[in-house]
C-alpha cells in the first residue's frame, strides 16, 4: 500500500496529467492522426472518461451515505464497454466530457472526509478506496501520456 496522500495532492497530480493528455489528444485529432474506428488514443480516452465518471459516481454515493459503486466485470471488460458506450464521439467531444468529469471528480473528492473510504466494490469481494482510485487514474493518464510522447 502506498503512503497516504492528501486528496488535494492526488487531485492536483491528476489535473496536471488530464490537462497535458487532453492537449496532446486534441492536437493529434487536429493533425488528422486520430481516426474514428481504429483502436488508439481516442479509445484510451473513452476508457479514461468512463473511469473518471465512475470514480466520481462512487465518491458521490459514499459521500451521500450510500454504498460504493459495484463493478461486476474485470477492468479489461469495463474498458471495452467504455469504448462501446462512447462510440461515435470525437476527441473534442470526449475531451469536453473528460473536463466535466474531472471537475466533478475534483469537487466530490474534496468533499470526502477520509480518502481510505471504499468507493468501488468488485464482484470478487475486493474494494478500492478513493485514494486507490485516484492513484489508478493517475497511472492510467501517465501511461497514456507516455504513449503520446514522440519517441
Amino acid at each position: 500500500m502506498t503512503e497516504t496522500q492528501s486528496i488535494d495532492d492526488l487531485i492536483a497530480a491528476l489535473d496536471e496529467q488530464v490537462g497535458t493528455g487532453l492537449t496532446h489528444l486534441r492536437q493529434l485529432e487536429a493533425e488528422g492522426k486520430i481516426m474514428m474506428g481504429a483502436y488508439g488514443p481516442r479509445e484510451t480516452l473513452c476508457q479514461l472518461v468512463w473511469w473518471c465518471e465512475t470514480t466520481a459516481d462512487g465518491m458521490e454515493s459514499v459521500a451521500a451515505g450510500g454504498a460504493p459503486v459495484r463493478i461486476y466485470a474485470s477492468a479489461g471488460e469495463m474498458d471495452a464497454r467504455a469504448v462501446g458506450r462512447l462510440t461515435g464521439r470525437t476527441v473534442a467531444q470526449l475531451a469536453d466530457q473528460m473536463e466535466q468529469a474531472q471537475a466533478r471528480l475534483r469537487a466530490t473528492a474534496r468533499s470526502l472526509t477520509d480518502p481510505s473510504v471504499s468507493i468501488f466494490h468488485h464482484g470478487d469481494g475486493r474494494t478500492d478506496s478513493a485514494q486507490q482510485c485516484l492513484e489508478e487514474l493517475s497511472r492510467r493518464w501517465q501511461a497514456c501520456l507516455a504513449e503520446l510522447q514522440p519517441g
